[in-house]
């Protein structure tokens, strides 16, 4: 870009005009852009933890509704990785939800389905929920879920509730009929523990979670609404206080780390 410099005037020379200034200016060619900040590589932990999965953000996408990321991939501040290589999920209460939900979430679905009672299938993780909403501290962390024709609905739900880890099997696709499974009680914000879920291919559900090297397991039937359904896995922090018209702050929500996601083909582990 020319340089121009303020020259005071002489007898019988004009000092220059700031018109001309102007047009001279004109002339000159846009500044560089300012180059992108790189993203910061992701370690190999935590790529293999996301091979294979698709992520929902709380914020909002091409259609107006939660984004969707798909391959999942490390996306700050929702979705981070710390310097252990874990995985960190935050989803605020005021976050924007999909379609059929009243909650917003951060959450991995799994890219290949599954067609229940074809099994065994298994996932299972190591988590410590960091935080959960002031309201309603309840956050949902692993799922089998609707995919396919029935993609809006929810079908085996591992829930920390205030503290408590249990389990949900909705029995219709459509309504609130459910089976409760509880698994542990008194797991404080900030304790680690292990969960799995599987459908075991001969009917049978199966959820666990260890608790300071104590393993709880409980059962249920595939109900026959679900029977031959097309599912997947999610995993995440799948926050349970209504998103809608909510007066919460920024930074209230769920903090799920994930030290560990795998799924699988396998049976449920055996209750110690």
């Amino acid at each position: 870009m020319p340089s121009f410099r303020h020259r005071t005037a002489r007898a019988g020379v004009p000092v220059l005009g700031a018109a001309l200034l102007v047009a001279l200016a004109s002339c000159a060619g846009p500044s560089a852009p300012t180059p992108p900040t790189p993203a910061a590589p992701v370690p190999p932990a935590v790529a293999a933890m996301l091979d294979g999965w698709q992520l929902t953000l709380p914020v909002p996408g091409s259609k107006g509704r939660a984004e969707i990321v798909k391959p999942a991939t490390v996306s700050p501040p929702w979705l981070t990785a710390d310097g252990a290589g874990h995985l960190v999920f935050f989803a605020p209460v005021n976050g924007v939800t999909t379609k059929n939900s009243e909650h917003a979430r951060t959450e991995l679905g799994r890219l290949d389905n599954f067609t229940v009672g074809t099994g065994p299938h298994t996932m299972t993780a190591s988590v410590t929920l960091a935080q959960v909403p002031a309201e309603v501290p309840s956050v949902i962390i692993g799922q089998i879920h609707g995919a396919g024709d029935i993609s809006s609905v929810p079908f085996v739900m591992l829930y920390y509730d205030g503290g408590a880890v249990k389990a949900v099997v909705k029995q219709e696709q459509s309504g609130n009929a459910h089976t409760n499974i509880p698994l542990l009680t008194s797991v404080p914000v900030g304790a680690p523990f292990d969960y799995s879920i599987t459908d075991g291919g001969d009917g049978t559900l199966t959820v666990t979670a260890t608790y300071q090297g104590r393993t709880v397991s409980g059962s249920a039937p595939v109900p026959a609404a679900f029977a031959g359904a097309t599912v997947r896995f999610q995993a995440g922090a799948y926050q349970q206080a209504p998103s809608s018209g909510t007066t919460a702050a920024p930074d209230d929500g769920a903090r799920v780390t994930f030290s560990s996601i795998s799924v699988g083909t396998g049976a449920a582990p055996s209750a110690s």
